[in-house]
């Protein structure tokens, strides 16, 4: 009996011991096959980094579902390594709803809309507000994040599934940026007929919330050319959004060699030039060659447009009126096959979680042999035709059943990532301007989108709306995500955009197997404990009686 007392003594002082040691040291042993709780090494040096203090503001906290409260214990688990790794990052979770209407309202006007759910209370259904938002600040400078990733024609456990594989990169690259030295720069080109900033600007406002942005001008070129070049070199990232007017080479030779010292170029073209507007006022257009004079350069990167129009029988619909009954206009919508639902590679971080994005007359891309390393982050259905130009677009198909014998060109080509070694389109040819440090070729990237009007947001009673939203159909799609994805790529240098590609599957309980079982399981756990419970005794009495008998 003492031999006994003397080994039970010996466990509980082993036990206490091992919880007075743990309390010292946070460790934990990730035994997920996905490695859900452990931090990618670009989250652990972007983390490091840090030397100054961030505090980290997430605002579900509350009453709500059970789905958001899975989000939020991924959030937290999440910024509890953040703080292990580096106690300068600090985080609180808050309710919004206790802090009053104005408190909700102020959320609201900076741009953290909530989700608005059924909650039942007290045997009745509710509608609760969430807000599935983290807000970074360091100093006066705040940073809003998203938690909840819009994934659209999904479930809720889908959803919440996307944005828990998206919360490392979220939170990371939020405070990647947050607490750059240098806030990177963005130009948005000028010069060549591009879109005004009324129809851009719900991109701009979007992307002005990570990095700076100005307008720049390629006019001065003809008076100043090597200081274009030097101004245009101090950005990270061209976009040049729709140009309608021909590029001269010594325009062209600014962006080259922008691209050949390393800065980022996304090219978003026209290479046929046909007005939506004209077709909606007058139910006809034409499509003529855009002739922008870019050719010989996306040729010596990698890529060809043809000067083609696609139609492609997956496709946006266009809303026509077909009556009136009174002053109320009725309007019906129609598959409008020049307006292709593009498919995002969703297995390339752009394009990740991604739904379909539109297009208007947009042309097919040919991919060229050489060095250069290419990606298609858009492309069509196999269901297309090739319509060559010049042509008269009209609405006369619409209504009629299309013939399908046509529509066999096959997946075009309609969005390519072009990155790595790039050859100069100025290589072994005479340049138009005279400067020093003249790069024959170079390492670096680019976006090629054969479509201008990827990037054009609608307008209504003269104030932008959101891109991606068609205010006639009402129908909402992921150009921005497409856009905004495309940039955080284009300016990634730490590989932050990498983590994109995380993925994590939950297990989701089965609700209608639960509402079946629901009375099993209870009694179960109700007796199944008694069972052992009781197990237990009798076998403790039976091993006494044979022990000491």
């Amino acid at each position: 009996m003492k031999k006994h007392l003397k080994h039970i003594i010996l466990l509980s002082i082993g036990l206490i011991l091992i919880n007075v040691v743990s309390n010292y040291f946070d460790t934990k042993i990730d035994m997920t096959a996905d490695k859900r709780f452990t931090l990618s090494k670009t989250s652990v040096k972007v983390v490091k980094q840090i030397k100054e203090p961030v505090q980290i503001i997430v605002f579900l906290k509350g009453d709500f579902p059970s789905y958001f409260k899975r989000l939020a214990n991924e959030t937290e688990n999440l910024l509890q390594d953040f703080h292990q790794e580096n106690p300068h990052i600090d985080y609180v979770f808050i309710n919004p709803l206790e802090k009053g209407d104005d408190y909700v309202k102020s959320l609201i006007d900076k741009g953290l809309q909530p989700a608005q759910i059924s909650l039942q209370k007290s045997g009745k259904m509710e509608q609760v507000l969430v807000f599935p938002w983290a807000v970074i600040k360091q100093g006066q400078r705040e940073m809003p994040v998203s938690l909840l990733t819009k994934a659209y024609a999904q479930s809720i456990d889908d959803q919440i599934e996307k944005s828990i594989e998206n919360l490392e990169y979220a939170l990371t690259n939020a405070i990647h940026l947050m607490t750059a030295k240098k806030q990177q720069k963005i130009a948005v080109i000028k010069g060549n007929g591009e879109l005004d900033d009324m129809h851009i600007a719900d991109f701009l406002r979007s992307a002005g919330k990570k990095y700076r942005l100005a307008p720049f001008t390629l006019d001065s070129v003809a008076t100043e050319p090597v200081k274009t070049l030097l101004d245009l070199q101090d950005y990270d990232l061209a976009i040049v959004a729709k140009p309608t007017e021909k590029f001269n080479d010594s325009e062209k030779f600014v962006l080259d060699q922008f691209l050949m010292h390393g800065g980022r170029l996304m090219l978003l073209l026209d290479a046929v030039k046909a007005h939506k507007d004209t077709l909606m006022y007058h139910g006809k257009t034409y499509a003529l060659n855009a002739e922008l004079n870019l050719t010989d350069m996306l040729f010596a990167y990698g890529v060809r447009i043809k000067p083609e129009l696609v139609k492609d029988l997956i496709a946006a619909p266009v809303v026509l009126k077909v009556g009136q009954i009174g002053n109320k206009p009725q309007l019906e919508q129609f598959p409008w096959f020049y307006s292709p639902l593009a498919q995002p590679n969703t297995k390339h971080p752009i394009g990740k979680n991604l739904e379909m994005v539109m297009l208007d007359f947009v042309s097919p891309m040919e991919m060229l042999k050489n060095k250069t390393q290419k990606t298609v982050l858009l492309s069509s259905s196999p269901k297309t035709q090739l319509v060559g130009v010049p042509t008269e677009i009209n609405f006369d198909e619409i209504g009629k059943k299309p013939d399908l014998t046509k529509y066999t060109a096959g997946t075009q080509i309609l969005g390519v990532l072009l990155e790595g070694h790039i050859k100069s389109a100025f290589n072994h040819r005479v340049k138009p301007i005279k400067v020093d440090n003249t790069l024959e070729n170079g390492e670096s990237a680019l976006i090629v989108i054969s479509d201008g009007d990827i990037i054009r947001n609608q307008t209504d009673k003269g104030k932008p709306l959101e891109l991606g939203f068609d205010k006639w159909s009402k129908i909402k799609y992921d150009n921005k995500q497409f856009l905004l994805n495309a940039v955080d790529y284009l300016m990634d240098k730490n590989g932050v955009i990498s983590l994109k590609n995380k993925e994590v599957k939950l297990k989701f309980l089965d609700q209608n197997k639960i509402i079946a079982e629901l009375r099993f399981w209870q009694w179960l756990n109700l007796l199944l404990p008694l069972f052992l419970l009781g197990l237990t005794a009798w076998l403790f009495n039976y091993w006494r009686k044979r022990k000491f008998a």
